[in-house]
């Protein structure tokens, strides 16, 4: 992708959420993502990493942007995850153009 500002995210299951939080991140309807890549770098039974690049966009302006961006277009309404996102440093100038 050119010009795209580079992610990752750390999810951790909510409390109380049921069922195996692995097969919830390896469920993710990541089809529901317009703009941007988003893979599983390293999955546990407690959290996973993932990382992402996403086109430049209101929902890139901030790290809580992108991270209500993730949860509602990740899991809807009935979120059974908690997001923790952190834009890269490197992507500055291409969140800036926005």
């Amino acid at each position: 992708m050119a010009n795209t500002v580079t992610f990752s995210v750390t999810t951790m299951p909510k409390s109380g959420s049921q069922g195996s939080f692995r097969d919830t991140v390896q469920n993710l309807r990541t089809d529901q993502l317009e703009d941007c890549f988003l893979s599983v770098f390293h999955i546990s039974d407690s959290y996973a990493l993932l990382n992402g690049e996403a086109l430049p966009g209101a929902h890139t302006a901030s790290n809580a942007a992108l991270r209500a961006y993730l949860a509602h277009r990740l899991s809807g309404d009935g979120a059974l995850l908690d997001f923790d996102v952190k834009i890269d440093r490197a992507s500055e100038c291409a969140r800036s153009r926005s």
